[in-house]
């Protein structure tokens, strides 16, 4: 992970606040080989406000190793969403105990945000303002990643989906997800659905 002019990522490169307890870094260069290639991808990666995630502006790819070559059949194989849900956890920053960590300095081993003990009383105690603050985390790294964050949300807290749903609309109201977006696009049916 590093900043565009190649800086190591840390915590000092969030700078862009987002909803109420969130920082982010504004851009950055994430690079990765994918286990079953030999290629390396390198994407630029810059936050938009008006889709209230980061997008992909840019990408490279290079062969790694002598045997490989880079053609269209490879490139295909190619999963940019994976190298942008990887590399967005280091780059969200969140203040515990008056200290700013990274979301990835939080993950857990098993790859959680928050750890299960976490999880289990925020759910006990129900959509208050501690549990809408851990909402706004969860939501905020798989929106920003492009990833379906209500799912994230009912994943992580063990929760239904109609609950998350709750939950993040909740949230939403209490200004917790201001400038976090995320489009989930054009159902069956024809019509949008919000998250």
């Amino acid at each position: 992970m590093r900043t565009l002019d190649g800086q190591r990522m840390t915590w000092k490169h969030a700078t862009l606040p987002l909803g109420s307890a969130l920082r982010i870094a504004p851009a950055f260069r994430a690079t990765a080989v994918a286990e079953d290639s030999s290629i390396e991808t390198t994407i630029e990666v810059a936050y938009t406000a008006e889709a209230g995630r980061y997008r992909i502006a840019a990408t490279a790819h290079r062969a790694v190793g002598s045997t490989m070559e880079i053609t269209p059949s490879v490139l295909r194989q190619v999963r940019l969403g994976e190298v942008l849900s990887a590399a967005v956890p280091y780059c969200v920053v969140v203040e515990l105990a008056g200290k700013p960590l990274t979301v990835q300095a939080l993950t857990t081993s098993d790859g959680r945000i928050l750890p299960a003990w976490m999880a289990t009383e925020s759910t006990q105690a129900g959509p208050v303002a501690d549990t809408l603050e851990l909402v706004q985390l969860v939501y905020g790294v798989a929106a920003l990643a492009a990833q379906p964050p209500m799912r994230a949300v009912a994943t992580e807290f063990g929760i239904p989906e109609r609950t998350a749903t709750h939950w993040i609309t909740k949230a939403r109201k209490a200004g917790l997800l201001d400038g976090i977006t995320y489009a989930v696009g054009r159902q069956p049916d024809g019509h949008h659905r919000a998250e």
